[in-house]
């Protein structure tokens, strides 16, 4: 139903005057307020409400009391506590009695009539703006425990009773005024005492925000908890000038501010906060629980013990606790509409002023206050703040402040803050953020207070206002508030962006200051003018500086503060300490890089103390300023001394020994190397202003401090340092002698006592020897001055002159003190004397062992009288100097090739029997250049090196030496090989080869076992070298791979090289590339290069013929073999004559010959070969053998026969009988015949017409042959079968031979018809049916399945028909929807039809055909699509793809397919066409459907880079056709379009213009998308003109070409040029492509061509069909056509 007729219907109610219509809405007040209360249920509910009640009375005391008897059971007023508290244990029952009614009085102002009128109705509120009651259902809170409540004020009273769900009130005046406004309720069914501790907690904090100053609780007249509040004077808090009043959205605005001291005072009896102690057990496991499921706080609360016992419950306690209150005034400003939603939200317009307190403790007040006491829980806010609304929300504030705004809007239940409602929302978000923007207020406020306190005092001092400055950021840090985030979000994003700018105030180091000028800096202790926020905040309050780092409050320290920080003044020890401490740890974690601690410590000064030699600090002593800029280096004490002097680029030690190696590692500092100090001090050496004490040259003290540090760290010095103390140290006069400073090499060891003389070293303790050695102390006397003063005689005790024998001894004694310089010297140094020459020194290097062994060698032995022992010290020591214990391989070598004989063979017998004992190398004496190796008999006194001979003695074959026997079984130890290398070996036997048969066998035998080394390299060179002696008649020598191994008796053996040397030999030439024997390529050329070596050999000449057939495959890869094979008389053949004469009489004499290949015929007819045997050569009859042949251009008998029938008369009668029984028989010979058929059984069915004449004669000629004659013969026949124009003729006489018709018969069904083929059917034409069953034929299913066969063809005819009239009646609808569209172009078919007429035209021809597209020429223009549309259509008249069709299509989609016409015989069809020929048409649809496939199929791309055409491809059209398909006679590539299409010209260019190469772009798109419909296909485009064939250019629309289809663009550019015209360029071209396809089934024009071009436009109908209309709803939709270029 419309919403009219709702509207009118609503008003025709609402109009109505019917009786009864009209009725007021009934509650039941019963129901709905305890739904209401449902929701309003909350812990202490009533009581918050009748508080809230008091405070908006103005009241200022509030008494509760809860009574458990009615006042009528009260015996004269008797007090109840008076008759029943007498102990603590009644005290304990009272608390425990069921409470019965309860009482609620306060002072405030009396009720009023509205408010009277007021209390009696629900949900109407609190009218005033400044009252919380917004809802008017706070009241009724009283129903959940009373069911008629009773209240009296002033003078008036009121009482609450029901009648049944409806409830009524009854109004009385009283005679006396009341001071008190009371609440009386009476417990509907008795209940407990509410928890008194809960309840003391509930008081403390509703009387913290209202304005009320006592609340007390009793209980039976006995006071059991009173609190009191107690406010001083507000004080006028200013609004600091950096803090914006107004709220993000302008709502609100802060005009003043307020603040007061609060005092909250309790005193409540112990009994309300008395918990009896638990069993032991319980506790216990309670315990356990506890810190299983709470933790620490759980087991922590626990250990609280309470003062308060089962003994002192009637005492009282007292509690304070002191806050501070800051109230803001709010002023509001809404909107009009704005106020009016609020209002109707709330039942009140928001007010114009409002007020929001806020409830925050400093520490000094949290210090003064006794806030662990259990009743102030709820007030102090250490935790986290409440929003109170009178009273405490569940809401928190997120931060450790109360709030209290009674203008925001609760939720109903008065629990949580209202989110919910848009512009409750919007007023209470605002609200909220006017409570932050007051925290901030009272934030600036503290930190002003904490500014005032620390005017005047000392960096130092300001710590102990740290713990303040913790408390107040610890208060302002803001938490996720709870249950709502966004009431702390509000909050939060008030006080942060309260300020004008994005600073705020924080104690620092130096005051209090705004953020933006204090530097947050974790660890930074050493600069004392940057003020820094103390790192006691940092970690006292992390949340809070973490926030101020987010929100941009604080900045980190900056590296310029420090630079400049550092440059103002110098560091002290303890601030280096620092700063280098910190420094490093910057670096270390990446906040610094090595150019910024670089650029720090450029403008750092350390004040560095003066250390004493325990590295204590000299009490009272100066400072040095030592400038951090330019320390390289560390000093490590354990290393080296606190004490010494270090260079200035080395950290003094009262700064280092506090750092860590890590340290010195972040700084980029090394450690002082001993080498370095120890240059260092050498350096101060040479400096005259220097002291004596630190001199290392005049202080033997200072000079034996420094040597015991070196000495100390000796053996843990790398040799780079150690070669450089030693350098320096050995140059320096530092070593204390009893002559005084000496240089080390001029100094000795203490126990030298050679000489008396001696400077020998003093005082030098716990210096190890290993330095004084390097250093170059010396153990020995010098060699030279030993050698003076002794061997001179100039020394010792006797003054006798020493042998060479006393100074080896004495050498021998000291030989671990020698320096190594000595020894050097003893090595050049000629002391020693020989046996055989007392007047000469030697070198000891140049001596032999004493030994007679060398003394036959000759060589100079050392001159040692008594006992010579090899194992004795001297000769140890002697071998150190170089003695030689035996001679060298070089040396013995040198005697083995001298002259004396003798010594020559003593030489290498020593060589040979000391080899192992001596560990000669044989790759010493392999490498030795002399010869030195006598060789066997025949080398005459030749020596050779080992290299040049060899052990094996039939490498002499290759003319190799041959070492002498004896010394063969040493070959190893010489270094001499058995047998020299393969490559020098081949090499031999190329140069110089065998010359006999028995030098071939031993060479080749003794080369067989290396053969696996030879390299292809040489494997090649032996395959082509003239190395295997051959005997008379073949040349002398032959290679490998012109011979064969084999006996001479093998059946090659007269046309090749065969050789027999033995298995081993012959296994080494076969590695070398002979064969076994030739394969079958080199018999071929044999073949054809001497075919007479095989015409006296039949069988081995068509065994070879065989095996080339076999591998033909293979071998025609061979141009030049096939060359030689054709024109070569090579190819076995047979010539035969007649023994008797007569036609095909007699079986002749058949002779063996060999000719070449176009004079032998391959017999496919066997009679025309009884006709023509005496003239003709004859293949041998092997499938194999005339495959070959007939690859190599023989030609069958056949085809160089001519036949001319000649028929007689014609017999009267039918022969229908005879041409059932072919039919029949020819069905039972196709059944399960394997070999290849050109025709089926259906076909011979359909085809066979038999006539019968008289006579039949055949003339065969024959033309060719040996002679090139002509040999004519004129044979009778009875049987006769040809295939025509009018399908498969059979002519018989009377009495027809079966064999002649089956003869017939199986060259028309079979592509190679076997001899047995004819016999078979002879014999099934001559058996008659019975006899066949017998025989195992199963005729009657043979010829059901034939007649089933037939009867499934014609239903797929039929149902052939039916799909087509099924598509032609559906493309019929699909063209009709689209006939408007096809309207509007009609105007543009006109235009291109006037712009065709314009070419001239010649006059049509007379016959019936139209002409096919592809086939006119300029004088014939195309036609439309040969598709004649159905009858509805055509008489439509509608110019659509369908209605513009030729007539002759027409019969295409009428009820018969025509039938295919009758090919003419094509004889020469062209190249890549299948030509329809004589009898090959098909028939059926599947017949042709499968030619057009295969015509598709031949269609290829024209790949050449020219096409030349001397003479038209296509036999030219008939004289009634006026169509052409010539090709130009010659076009040229051009290029490859982006599409891919390949473009010819008649005109060689590679240039287009750019519209020639758009036009031609879109031709080729346009042919792909015409291709598409046949399956794909490349077409070319030719740049052709419409001249016609004008001096070779082609005026053809498209032409065929081999296969290749090529299309004139000059058509496409006269008439489809136009995007517009798409529709019809695809109409044109994909007939003319239907034309072209056909040719590639029949070469000329003619019907068979018409009717597969017609059949070429019915199978593809559908789909061209299917793509013109996607053309036109393109073209219609107004996108471009799809060919634009």
């Amino acid at each position: 139903m419309a919403a009219n007729p709702l509207s009118a219907l609503r008003k025709q109610t609402l109009h109505s005057t019917d009786d009864g219509a009209e009725e007021a809405v009934t509650v039941n007040t019963r129901a709905l307020i305890d739904k209401v209360l449902a929701r309003y249920s909350s812990e202490h509910t009533t009581l918050r409400e009748l508080i809230q009640n008091a405070a908006d009375a103005c009241a200022t005391s509030v008494e509760v009391r809860y009574y458990s008897s009615a006042a009528d059971d009260r015996e004269d007023g008797e007090s109840l506590a008076k008759m029943q508290v007498v102990d603590a244990a009644g005290l304990q029952e009272l608390v425990k009695k069921k409470i019965r009614r309860l009482v609620v009085k306060n002072d405030g102002m009396p009720f009023r009539d509205q408010d009277w009128s007021r209390l009696k109705r629900i949900a109407e509120g609190n009218p005033s703006d400044e009252k919380i009651g917004a809802f008017g259902v706070g009241f009724y809170s009283v129903f959940a425990d009373c069911d008629e409540p009773f209240v009296s004020s002033g003078n008036a009273a009121m009482a609450f009773f029901w009648r049944g769900n409806s409830l009524f009130t009854r109004r009385a005046k009283l005679q006396t005024r009341e001071d008190w406004t009371t609440f009386l309720l009476d417990h509907r069914e008795p209940g407990d005492l509410p928890d008194l501790r809960s309840l003391c907690k509930f008081f403390a904090t509703s009387l913290t925000f209202v304005k009320l100053e006592r609340i007390s609780l009793w209980m039976d007249d006995l006071l059991l908890c009173e609190l009191r509040k107690k406010e001083l004077p507000p004080a006028t808090l200013g609004i600091p000038s950096s803090v914006h009043p107004k709220t993000k959205d302008g709502i609100a605005q802060i005009t003043a501010v307020e603040t007061a001291n609060v005092q909250l005072d309790a005193r409540y009896m112990n009994v309300t906060h008395y918990q009896p102690e638990k069993p032991p057990s319980a506790e216990g496991a309670f315990g356990g629980l506890g810190r299983l499921f709470f933790g620490r706080a759980a087991a922590t609360q626990q250990q609280k013990k309470s003062n308060i016992t089962a003994t002192n419950l009637h005492d009282y306690t007292t509690a304070s606790i002191f806050l501070r209150i800051a109230t803001a005034t709010i002023a509001t400003s809404v909107g009009a509409k704005f106020a009016a939603e609020l209002e109707r939200a709330t039942k009140k317009p928001p007010p114009k002023r409002t007020t929001i307190s806020c409830l925050t403790m400093s520490k000094d007040e949290l210090d003064a206050s006794e806030s662990e006491s259990d009743i102030f829980s709820g007030v102090v806010p250490t935790k986290n703040g409440r929003i109170f609304i009178g009273f405490p929300t569940h809401q928190t504030t997120g931060i450790k402040a109360h709030f209290a705004a009674h203008s925001v809007i609760p939720t109903v239940e008065r629990e949580n803050i209202d989110l919910n409602a848009r512009i409750v929302k919007t007023w209470n978000a605002e609200l909220l953020r006017a409570a932050g923007i007051l925290a901030r207020i009272i934030y600036v406020d503290e930190m002003e207070m904490l500014r005032k306190r620390t005017a005047g005092l000392k960096p130092a001092d300001l710590q102990e206002l740290y713990a303040h400055a913790v408390h107040i950021m610890r208060q302002f840090t803001f938490e996720d508030s709870t249950p709502s985030l966004n009431v702390g979000n509000y909050v939060a994003e008030a006080f942060w962006s309260a300020t004008y700018y994005t600073s705020i105030e924080l104690l620092s180091t130096r005051g209090v200051l705004s953020s933006t000028k204090v530097r947050l800096a974790d660890r930074v202790t050493f600069l004392e003018g940057l003020p820094l926020l103390p790192e006691a905040l940092i970690k006292g309050a992390p949340e809070f500086v973490d926030t101020l780092r987010k929100g941009g409050f604080i900045t980190e320290i900056t590296f310029t503060d420090i630079q400049n920080s550092l440059a103002d003044r110098p560091l002290s020890s303890e601030q280096s300490h620092a700063f280098l401490k910190w420094l490093s740890v910057e670096i270390q974690t990446g906040k610094l890089d090595d150019l910024q601690a670089s650029m720090l410590l450029s403008g750092a000064i350390a004040m560095v103390p003066i250390l004493n030699d325990k590295g204590e600090e000299v009490e009272n002593g100066l400072a040095v300023p030592v400038s951090l800029a330019a320390i390289k280096y560390y000093v490590h004490v354990g290393r080296l001394a606190a004490d010494i002097p270090l260079p200035p680029d080395c950290l003094p030690f009262a700064l280092s020994k506090r750092l860590a190696i890590m340290d010195f590692d972040a700084l980029g500092w090394k450690e002082l190397e001993v080498g370095r100090w120890v240059a260092y001090v050498a350096a101060r050496a040479t400096n005259s202003g220097m002291s004596a004490d630190h001199n290392i040259a005049l202080s033997p003290a200072f000079a034996i401090k420094v040597l015991g540090i070196v000495s100390k760290n000796w053996d843990k010095l790398p040799a780079d340092q150690k070669a450089s103390i030693v350098d320096i140290l050995s140059t320096k006069p530092c070593m204390p002698t009893k002559h005084g400073m000496k240089l080390p090499k001029e100094a000795y060891f203490p126990n030298v006592k050679l000489f008396p003389d001696l400077p020998v070293i003093h005082e030098v303790r716990n210096i190890k020897d290993k330095l004084l050695i390097a250093l170059g102390v010396r153990k020995t006397v010098e060699l030279t001055l030993v050698l003076e003063r002794l061997m001179g005689g100039g020394g010792g005790g006797s003054g006798e002159k020493w042998s060479h024998v006393d100074l080896i001894k004495y050498l021998t004694s000291v030989r671990d003190d020698i320096p190594a310089e000595d020894i050097r010297k003893l090595h050049s140094v000629a002391i020693c004397k020989t046996a055989s020459d007392s007047t000469k020194l030697y070198k000891v290097n140049e001596l032999y062992d004493p030994l007679d062994s060398l003394l036959k060698l000759g060589l100079p032995l050392l001159y040692w009288p008594g006992e010579w022992r090899a194992q004795s010290l001297e000769v140890a020591f002697l071998r150190r100097l170089g003695l030689r214990k035996y001679p060298t391989e070089t040396t013995l070598i040198q005697l083995a090739a001298g002259q004396d004989q003798q010594l020559r063979e003593m030489a290498l017998r020593y060589l040979l029997d000391q080899f192992t004992a001596n560990s000669y190398s044989t790759t010493t004496i392999k490498a030795s250049q002399k010869a030195f190796l006598p060789l066997q008999k025949g080398g005459k006194d030749r020596l050779v090196r080992p290299c040049d001979c060899f052990t094996n003695p039939d490498s002499a074959l290759l003319n190799f030496p041959v070492l002498r026997a004896d010394l063969a079984a040493h070959a190893a130890k010489l270094g001499v090989a058995t047998d020299p290398p393969i490559d020098e070996c081949v090499s031999r036997l190329i140069a110089s080869p065998p010359t006999t048969a028995q030098e071939a066998r031993d060479m080749f035998s003794y080369m067989l076992p290396f053969a696996s080394r030879i390299s292809q390299r040489h494997l090649s060179a032996l395959n082509s070298a003239l190395i295997i002696p051959l005997p008379p008649p073949w040349p002398a020598r032959t290679t490998p791979k012109q011979c064969y191994l084999g006996p001479s008796t093998h059946k090659y053996a007269g046309l090749f090289p065969f050789v027999n040397f033995g298995s081993s030999a012959d296994s080494f030439l076969l590695i070398c590339g002979c064969r076994a024997e030739p394969d079958t390529r080199e018999l071929a050329f044999r073949l054809a290069d001497d075919p007479n070596s095989f015409a006296q050999d039949e069988e081995r000449s068509l065994g070879l013929l065989r095996a080339i057939a076999d591998e033909w495959p293979t071998l025609k890869q061979d141009r030049n073999l096939v060359s030689r094979l054709q024109s070569s008389a090579c190819l076995a053949a047979y010539r035969t004559s007649d023994k008797t004469d007569g036609e095909g009489g007699g079986v002749g004499k058949r002779t063996f010959v060999l000719g070449c290949a176009a004079e032998v015929y391959l017999i496919d007819d066997i009679s025309l070969h009884g006709l023509f045997r005496n003239s003709l050569l004859a293949a041998p009859e092997d499938d194999r053998l005339e495959s070959l042949y007939s690859a190599l251009g023989s030609h069958t008998l056949s085809s160089a026969v001519e036949k001319t029938a000649a028929m007689g008369a014609a017999l009267p009668g039918e022969q229908e009988d005879l041409r059932k029984l072919v039919i029949e028989r020819v069905a039972l010979f196709l059944e399960g015949n394997p070999e290849d058929l050109i025709r089926d059984a259906a076909w011979v069915e359909r085809h066979l017409s038999v006539k019968g004449v008289a006579s039949i004669s055949y003339r065969m000629t024959f033309r060719g042959g040996v002679d090139k004659i002509s040999v004519s013969k004129v044979v009778q026949r009875t049987a006769a079968v040809a295939v025509g124009k009018e399908g498969c003729l059979l002519w018989v006489t009377k009495d027809p031979e079966y064999y002649l018709i089956a003869q017939g018969m199986v060259k028309v069904l079979l592509k190679r018809p076997k001899p047995h083929s004819a016999l078979l059917l002879e014999s099934l034409l001559a058996t008659d049916l019975e006899r066949l069953i017998g025989r195992g034929y199963n005729v009657a299913r043979i010829l059901r399945r034939r007649d089933e066969e037939r009867k499934q063809k014609l239903a797929q005819l039929k149902q052939t028909k039916e799909e087509q009239e099924k598509r032609a009646q559906a493309q019929h609808e699909r063209l009709k929807e689209h006939q408007q569209e096809l309207e509007r172009k009609k105007a543009a078919d006109e235009k291109t039809t006037r712009r065709l007429h314009e070419i001239p035209k010649v006059p049509e021809s007379p016959t019936d055909r139209a002409p096919m597209p592809g086939a006119f020429t300029l004088s014939s223009p195309p036609p439309p699509l040969p598709i004649a549309a159905p009858p509805a259509i055509a008489a439509g008249g509608s110019g659509g793809f369908l209605s513009r069709g030729l007539s002759r299509f027409s019969q295409l989609l009428s009820d018969e397919k025509p039938q295919p016409p009758q090919a003419p015989t094509v004889n020469k069809p062209q190249s890549g066409a299948r030509p329809i020929g004589e009898g090959s048409q098909p028939s059926t649809p599947r017949d042709v459907t499968a030619s057009l496939q295969e015509a598709i199929r031949g269609l290829h791309p024209h790949t050449n880079q020219t096409l030349i055409s001397s003479s038209n491809p296509l036999p030219p059209p008939p004289p009634e056709s006026p169509t052409n398909c010539a090709a130009p006679k010659t076009l040229t590539y051009i290029l490859t379009t982006p599409s891919g299409a390949r473009v010819y010209s008649h005109v060689a260019t590679s240039m287009l213009s750019r519209e020639d190469m758009q036009g031609v772009e879109a031709f080729s798109i346009l042919l792909k998308d015409v291709m598409a419909v046949f399956g794909g296909g490349s077409v070319a485009v030719y740049m052709g003109s419409l001249e016609g064939e004008q001096a070779g250019k082609g005026g053809t629309i498209a032409f065929n070409s081999g296969g290749s289809v090529f299309c004139n663009y000059a058509f496409f550019e006269s008439l489809h040029r136009s995007p517009a015209m798409k529709a019809e360029a695809f109409k044109f071209w994909f007939v003319t492509m239907c034309h072209e396809l056909a040719h590639n089934l029949v070469g000329q024009h003619g019907a068979a061509h018409s009717y597969f071009t017609e059949s070429f436009v019915s199978e593809y109908f559908s789909a061209a069909a299917a793509r013109l209309m996607a053309i036109e709803q393109q073209q219609g939709a107004g996108r471009p056509p799809a060919y634009r270029a």
